[in-house]
């Protein structure tokens, strides 16, 4: 098509080339900073790619300058071929070429399915392997045609709204005199405990003040997320609208791809019992469409980076987030997404009294994992403040605080840290340690004094982000609607959900569509139905408080 675009000319190749040569090298940073490649829902988010990139370093290596340096032989190569005379009827005749072949791919993207016609499938696991093994041209677009969400096999609106009505509970309500809590929920970036992996145990990557509340919270654990190195967006995706990635595939981003106005929400529901709802991030409004989507979800502000222009640096938003309450005695809704411990890992950018360092297993040392160990363990202690500060409050407040992902480079120190062996060749149990973050519901002394919040045996659980909602408004002795409601029971039969499978009641992982999990693929399908509904039926009238 380029070629016949271009007249057939020696410049038409060139410009191919340079076209290959920056998908190749962007791809190539893609996967250095996250772990894995381009995917067709990043080209809508080019900007926040752009605003982000300023905190990596990008460096000419071997193999790219490898690849610089072919691309350099060929276009000098084709400078020495014969020219092609241009004349208006060869333009005519390239030009309707062009057209014509344009239009048979057009044709072939929309009728062929890429999976069954090529057996192509991109494996959710390992997206990198995927597009190394088939080609990154062929993933690409298999990815580009699981943008546009399936209708779930059975699908019934009216079904739906059946058994969300059955679920309604009219006698769900505050205790009598009980003051209703502030709730502020944390999405802490990057925040995970890579001291989990073997070897590096007791050492600085391990978050000690975040282990000391969590044996006082409510209710902490692990928490599976969908997204690994960045994707940001689909965790507070989860975390908000009560959604699995899982339902929707790899590749996809909500924020960038849907209207999420009319969706159920924690935003929606807070607003429905009079609270004031906040967001706060401290970028750029428009990274991952916030400004739009925070509007659509239906947060009365949004305090991005021009509300923290002249802070400090440290813990700049939890302060922010202690003005607003200070502000107003009312009940509130913050949600509060950091930047603090955002990658690149390389950029020195940390005094040495922050600084921390971990070793590996064999003695050798990351500079990468050093930095990263250190901004966590300033989270770490910026964590230990907030609720410091909260628990001096004479209001109730209930506090969720997880991580939004591990570090993108977390596939390397899984394979350092596990002798060699990558995570996808040790099955499903082993890719979701990339996949784990810490969490935590934890409530300030005024609103255990309400009664019902005091924790009975702070177990580990074992839950994903999707569920984390719903269980912070039952923590927090408010009333649940029948949406969270479903969710809450949906917890009980599927533990955990997220991009790469599910994790049964009997603490087995299984990848979808696994047979042996048949006692819970009737529970699946029936969430799969209900999130369809909640996302994409704007006229859906079930939601019943």
């Amino acid at each position: 098509i380029v070629y016949a675009a271009g007249q057939r000319t020696r410049g038409a190749v060139v410009a191919f080339l340079a076209a290959c040569l920056l998908a190749g090298t962007a791809n190539h940073f893609v996967i250095l900073f996250k772990g894995q490649p381009i995917v067709p829902a990043d080209v809508f988010a080019l900007s926040t790619a752009a605003s982000v990139g300023a905190g990596y370093t990008f460096a000419l290596d071997a193999r790219l300058l490898e690849a610089v340096s072919v691309f350099a032989i060929a276009s000098t190569a084709i400078a020495f071929l014969p020219k092609v005379a241009a004349t208006p009827r060869r333009a005519v005749a390239n030009g309707a070429c062009a057209l014509a072949l344009a239009s048979c791919f057009g044709w072939w993207i929309g009728t062929y399915d890429i999976e069954e016609a090529y057996a192509c499938t991109v494996d959710v696991w390992g997206v990198k392997e995927s597009y190394a093994e088939q080609g990154s041209t062929l993933c690409f677009l298999k990815r580009v045609q699981d943008l546009s969400p399936a209708r779930p096999e059975g699908y019934d609106a009216d079904a739906v709204s059946d058994l969300l009505r059955s679920l309604s509970d009219d006698s769900a309500s505050m205790p009598d005199g009980a003051e209703a809590p502030t709730v502020i929920a944390i999405m802490n970036e990057t925040f995970s405990d890579l001291s989990r992996y073997p070897g590096l145990a007791g050492t600085d990557a391990r978050p000690a003040h975040y282990y000391d509340i969590a044996a006082e919270a409510l209710e902490a654990g692990d928490a599976y997320a969908s997204a690994l190195g960045g994707g940001t967006c689909n965790s507070e995706f989860e975390f908000l609208t009560g959604s699995s990635m899982g339902h929707l595939g790899g590749g996809v981003y909500p924020y960038v791809l849907y209207d999420l106005d009319g969706t159920e929400s924690l935003v929606s529901y807070f607003s429905s019992l009079g609270y004031a709802t906040h967001a706060v991030h401290p970028a750029e409004s428009t990274n991952w469409r916030r400004d739009r989507v925070y509007e659509q979800l239906g947060f009365d502000e949004f305090a991005d980076q021009r509300a923290f222009a002249n802070a400090d640096t440290l813990r700049a938003t939890y302060d922010y987030v202690l003005d607003l309450l200070e502000a107003d005695e009312g009940p509130q809704f913050v949600f509060d997404v950091t930047l603090q411990n955002h990658g690149g890992y390389d950029v020195g950018g940390l005094s040495d009294e922050l600084a921390v360092s971990v070793p590996l297993g064999d003695g050798s040392r990351s500079s990468e994992l050093d930095e990263y160990a250190s901004v966590i363990r300033q989270a770490d202690r910026d964590l230990a403040y907030l609720v410091d500060r909260l628990n001096a409050l004479d209001r109730p407040v209930v506090l969720c605080f997880f991580g939004d992902h591990q570090p993108g480079f977390s596939d390397w120190l899984f394979e350092a840290t596990h002798d060699g062996a990558a995570a996808d060749d040790l099955g499903l149990e082993a890719v979701q340690e990339r996949y784990t973050v810490p969490y935590l519901i934890w409530a300030n002394d005024a609103a255990r004094a309400q009664g019902a919040h005091e924790p009975q045996g702070v177990a580990h659980e074992r839950t994903s982000l999707n569920y984390l909602g719903s269980r912070l408004v039952e923590a927090a002795g408010l009333p649940t609607t029948s949406y969270q409601r479903f969710l809450l029971a949906m917890r009980e039969a599927v533990p955990a959900i997220n991009l790469n499978g599910f994790l049964t009641a009997d603490g087995i992982w299984h990848g979808f569509g696994n047979e042996e999990a048949a006692g819970v693929l009737d529970a699946l399908q029936a969430y799969a139905t209900v999130q369809y509904d909640n996302l994409f039926n704007k006229d859906s009238a079930w939601a019943v408080k």
